[in-house]
């Protein structure tokens, strides 16, 4: 089984570009050395065997390493074998080409380079090393005439060399081999680094632009990008869960298709030579792709590369917030007047009725005068109901203690299936067993109360009212665990709520029936609040009402 290379895949590419260099160069060289000799002597001559024998061995070498590259286990032990072999033949190929005065010795400063390139400095000096040596004993073996001249293929001249002649050629050669192995060391080094130091920056980059990429597609905030054409060109996964529109549906189509007259609002234009701002922020109503309406907060800002970047929330549940917020002061308010103000009548108001009774039954009155009595009594009884829902409105819960939710309901239930606004109604329960929280009973009763003649008001021809309660955890910030709370779920599917009246639903003495007092969600809403808990309304004309009361559960400390 082939053996990978233990080292990086660089230098196997790099070998790989050597071993086709080495062919060519010695093709090359050989082929232009000898051309002088062929002009006059034919190349199938004796003589010039020993070069073709260097380009075959050069050639067959180069087939072997290419073989034994799927068995390399040391790629670095591999480029000096073939960086010592490479010398071995420059070494020949200089001794067939004159020897001292072979115009190819230049050849090892191609070895030294390549040695520099693949093995760094260290590699350089160990080439220029073995150079030294092969071509110095080459040259002091041609001079003493040790070696034989009948292979050389380009013979020498007549030209006599002095000891001191040899000796200086080897050592401006040696001299030259370790220059350029120290400067092509050194700035095959600096490369090395440099490389280095740009694929780390490119990692860094790369990782970067990745994080970038991960912010903005796991962001709340909506985020979209328009060019100069107010065209999109980047819509994240929050813009699409905020708008209902996938990517693929609003790449490239106009911003107007999604936000209209977004970028017109406040007279912004988008030539940048226009005077105006350059960013701006704008809250606005939306309606999503499957026509739910939200209201959303834009921020638009230009980009240096042209278009702008559009940042956008859901900002419906804060401005729901901010109502309750409104309404409770309202409520809290006008609870404050309504307790002084009931005090103060219902005394007045039992004496009036009181006597209005006595005088009934003490006196003989005519018809007429029964009738008048009649409605004495029956509209001081109204006066005092009114009252006692706002004194239930006013009045805080002082009673306190731990209750069962679905006993209180089901009581409730019961009292309403016995009731005459209970006629064709079908009444569904599902609630579990233990809901315990910390309550006032018979306040809670009331809510319960209120919103089931509130359901049975908005199905006069009969209908469904659907009736549940389970346990559940909200999360709440740097909560973890969140809080456990106690749901109810009220739902009718009676006439609805136009859309443009939910929001004063909960609103004193805001009705939409005529013979209404407009307090009956009103107490409930101050009940729940007082109970640190939230109701929740949603509706659709002709669809019917739900209602979601949410209530702190008891915790076993309390």
């Amino acid at each position: 089984m082939p053996v990978q290379p233990t080292l990086h895949t660089p230098l196997m590419a790099r070998l790989k570009w050597l071993m086709v260099l080495r062919v060519v160069l010695a093709i090359l060289f050989i082929g232009i050395s000898s051309w002088f000799q062929f002009k006059q002597t034919s190349p199938i001559q004796p003589s010039f065997y020993p070069a073709y024998g260097i380009v075959i061995i050069t050639c067959l070498l180069t087939i072997l390493y290419a073989r034994l590259f799927k068995w390399v286990a040391d790629a670095r032990l591999f480029a000096y074998l073939q960086i010592f072999g490479d010398i071995l033949l420059i070494t020949a190929t200089v001794y067939v080409t004159g020897g001292i005065e072979s115009l190819l010795s230049f050849l090892y400063f191609l070895s030294i380079i390549s040695a520099s390139i693949l093995l760094n400095r260290t590699g350089g000096f160990y080439a220029a090393s073995a150079s030294s040596i092969a071509y110095g004993l080459l040259v002091n073996l041609d001079f003493y005439k040790v070696l034989p001249t009948g292979y050389k293929t380009i013979m020498a001249g007549n030209v006599e060399y002095e000891r001191g002649d040899i000796l200086a050629t080897v050592m401006l050669n040696i001299i030259g081999f370790f220059t350029v192995a120290f400067l092509t060391g050194y700035l095959a080094e600096r490369t090395v680094k440099i490389e280095k130091e740009l694929e780390e920056k490119k990692i860094d980059f790369k990782k970067l632009e990745e994080m970038n990429k991960y912010i903005v597609e796991n962001i709340n905030s909506g985020i979209l990008t328009i060019d100069e054409d107010s065209r999109i060109t980047s819509f994240n996964k929050a813009a699409e869960k905020i708008t209902g529109y996938s990517l693929e549906e609003v790449y490239n189509q106009s911003i107007d298709a999604v936000f209209t007259d977004l970028m017109n609002e406040h007279g912004y234009s988008m030539n940048p030579l226009d005077e105006g701002p350059s960013y701006f922020r704008i809250d606005k109503v939306f309606k999503k792709k499957d026509g739910k309406e939200l209201f959303l907060g834009f921020s638009v800002s230009p980009m240096k590369e042209g278009g702008h970047v559009i940042i956008f929330q859901d900002l419906t549940r804060l401005r729901d917030i901010e109502e309750q917020l409104k309404r409770g002061d309202r409520l809290k308010a006008l609870g404050e007047l309504a307790a002084g103000m009931a005090h103060e009548v219902r005394n007045p108001l039992a004496s009036i009725s009181g006597s209005a009774q006595v005088l009934k039954q003490s006196l003989s009155l005519s018809d007429e005068a029964q009738h008048l009595m009649d409605i004495i009594t029956r509209e001081t009884n109204r006066l005092n109901a009114l009252i006692t829902e706002f004194l239930l409105f006013a009045k805080p819960a002082v009673k306190m203690a731990k209750i069962n939710l679905s006993d209180i309901l089901n009581d409730t239930i019961g009292m309403f299936r016995n009731s005459p606004e209970s006629k064709n109604i079908e009444i569904q329960v599902k609630l579990d067993d233990s809901l315990v929280i910390n309550g006032d009973g018979g306040q809670l009763k009331q809510v319960f109360w209120n919103l089931f003649l509130n359901a049975s008001h908005a199905m006069l021809d009969g209908g469904q009212l659907k009736i549940g309660g389970h346990c559940s955890h909200i999360k709440q910030p740097f909560d973890s665990n969140g809080a456990k709370v106690v749901v109810i779920d009220i739902s009718d599917t009676g006439a609805g709520i136009p859309q443009d009246k939910i929001d004063k639903i909960f609103d004193p003495f805001f009705t939409t029936r005529d013979s209404g007092t407009g307090l009956g969600l009103a107490v409930v809403h101050r009940i729940i609040e007082n109970h640190k808990g939230t109701i929740e309304i949603r509706s659709r004309q002709g669809e019917g009402t739900s209602f979601k009361i949410r209530l702190p559960m008891m915790k076993s400390e309390d």
